[in-house]
């Protein structure tokens, strides 16, 4: 079985036919990681920031009790501000659809309840969520298609 040369063997063997010096292309070669490293750390901090900060901002917003309501009557509103839906292609709501189940959805819960049928209740509220997230994120998609 024949394997290929990794993209730091690749670019090394190249070096060291332009520089016939091993230390230097090794120093060239740590000094690429190094800034690799700093671009990775650099570009997944922003886009935590970017993204989670959007998405509790929105919220913690007024507007965001709208998904409470949703619960009660099947009102499906899109969200309020497109901001982290064109982050992430995802509704703010339905990931705290998400949110909420997961924690409906704990050992601690499941054993110390007084709910008889919790986890039929728990079924229903996934259905329910379920539903909801679809016509949030056909909603979502139809105004971001027409806009």
């Amino acid at each position: 079985m024949e394997y290929g040369l990794t993209s730091y063997e690749h670019i090394y063997g190249i070096l060291c036919i332009f520089i016939n010096e091993p230390s230097i292309c090794k120093y060239i070669m740590n000094h690429k990681k190094q800034l690799e490293d700093i671009e990775i750390v650099e570009f997944h901090s922003k886009r935590w920031e970017d993204i989670a900060g959007t998405h509790f901002i929105l919220r913690d917003s007024y507007e965001f009790r709208i998904a409470e309501a949703q619960r009660l009557g099947d009102i499906v509103k899109p969200d309020h501000l497109f901001t982290f839906y064109n982050l992430t292609g995802i509704s703010y709501q339905v990931v705290d659809f998400i949110h909420a189940l997961i924690k409906l959805k704990n050992t601690d819960a499941l054993e110390n309840t007084f709910i008889v049928d919790y986890k039929e209740w728990l079924h229903d509220d996934d259905t329910l969520f379920s539903h909801l997230s679809k016509q949030i994120m056909l909603q979502m998609k139809e105004i971001s298609i027409n806009a």
